[in-house]
């Protein structure tokens, strides 16, 4: 067997089935699934298996014949690669949208091993807190795959429609250029799509989280809150000579005063327990996230190369159209929304990231805030031993090591790009 099987719960399996079936479309993820009882099972597919490697190489060949005869033809005749400078950005283009796929294909099995042991992580977490409103974040997952796909599809069609108008002026073969570009376009596509796999993880991650964060609430609600008469005086002393009461419940927020005391909890081992076991289900998303970071998809550098070189690139060919004696508002409008499409892609893989980093932060919040309660001493033992775990794991993202995922990438990408711009501009007027 390739793969091993693997047991995932329904509730679970309702959020990534969307993920599944697109990306099992594209060749992309050969599993199959069948429910068993009250869990699904997942396994690798033979069939599904030889579907995605025989598309896949099939238009990997496809393109590498087709952009090599493209080069072979006369800079006059070719259908993209008209003048030296766009030979070579074409070059590179295909050239890593070809490395990825044909990576990404060989590692099959590699990647799916590597998935089956982040959701193993996730299935320990459940055996902890459950997963709850699994019907609302599929809805959200449908709702994602729908529309970055129908935004994909629009792209195209209008990048031919632009390519066929240039090829019509310059009396070139339409018919050919679709034979030649087509399965780049497919491959492309998958490239794409291939990021759906990775913000599906990160939504998971969140969703954790997100739950961990629930139930930390809850706790924080039921914990019994002895009299903070010792920080009630320590205001009082260095704020007011006279000793003069201050609304405690004002300044902390919290019901109570400094004469009574609240019982918010029928026992506090149970409580103390309660924490000892989120411990271990926060332990387990960060054991889910050192899995992601190190080995859950390679690709992601060269698909984030892709998009840098692709943010340098089409908004210089813009700016030169746009300044230029010719201009062509079908070739602006192509390169703006290919640009903002670009755009698009980075997020797909900041933006989550950046969003589960930003849940994680209300955990620490809601730490903080409970160790300021004068609790009982197991209930403290426990908190102070969550806490400690805390501060020592923080959540970060990183791709294989090369960079770190967060919005601050998307201050690095801008600098380069507008950096490179400058230096391409400079060499095209000396």
């Amino acid at each position: 067997m390739i793969v091993e099987e693997l047991h995932i719960s329904i509730l679970m399996f309702e959020i990534i089935q969307p993920m599944i079936i697109t990306l099992r479309f594209f060749g992309l993820f050969p599993i199959g699934y069948k429910k068993s009882n009250n869990h699904y099972r997942l396994k690798w597919s033979m069939g599904y298996g030889i579907y995605s490697y025989v598309l896949c190489m099939g238009l990997i060949l496809w393109t590498v014949y087709s952009i090599i005869d493209d080069i072979r033809k006369p800079l006059e005749t070719s259908f993209r690669m008209t003048d030296e400078k766009t030979r070579f950005v074409t070059g590179v283009d295909i050239s890593i949208v070809v490395i990825i796929m044909a990576y990404g294909t060989s590692t099959l099995h590699i990647k799916i091993r590597k998935f089956w042991k982040f959701l193993e992580y996730l299935n320990q977490a459940e055996q902890v807190i459950h997963i709850r409103y699994s019907s609302k974040y599929r809805k959200i997952s449908i709702t994602f795959i729908t529309i970055l796909l129908s935004i994909v599809t629009v792209l195209f069609m209008y990048d031919w429609f632009s390519w066929s108008k240039q090829l019509k002026c310059e009396d070139k073969d339409i018919g050919e250029y679709f034979k030649s570009y087509m399965s780049f376009y497919i491959l492309y596509s998958m490239v794409i799509i291939k990021e759906v796999l990775y913000w599906h993880v990160i939504y998971l991650l969140k969703i954790k989280i997100y739950l961990l964060n629930l139930d930390l609430e809850k706790i924080r609600e039921r914990i019994y809150v002895k009299g903070e008469c010792f920080l009630q005086n320590i205001i009082n002393n260095v704020y007011l000579e006279n000793n003069s009461g201050i609304n405690m419940e004002q300044l902390t927020g919290r019901s109570h005063t400094a004469s009574t005391i609240v019982d918010k909890s029928d026992d506090s081992t149970d409580l103390a327990r309660k924490l000892l076991f989120l411990s271990i289900y926060h332990e387990k998303i960060f054991e889910a996230v050192a899995v992601v970071n190190n080995s859950m998809e390679f690709c992601i550098p060269l698909i984030m190369l892709s998009c840098l070189l692709h943010l340098i690139v089409t908004p210089y060919f813009l700016l030169a159209k746009i300044i230029s004696d010719d201009t062509d508002i079908y070739y602006i409008c192509l390169q703006s929304i290919w640009f903002m499409g670009h755009v698009g892609r980075v997020l797909i893989i900041v933006e989550p990231c950046q969003s589960c980093i930003n849940e994680h932060n209300k955990t620490s919040s809601v730490i903080s805030d409970m160790l300021t309660y004068e609790v009982d001493d197991t209930i403290k033992k426990g908190m102070t031993m969550f806490s400690l775990q805390f501060n020592r794991w923080k959540l970060r993202f990183s791709s294989c090591g090369f960079f770190k995922i967060s919005r601050a990438l998307l201050t690095s990408i801008a600098g380069a790009v507008t950096t490179y711009l400058v230096i391409l501009f400079q060499f095209n007027t000396t």
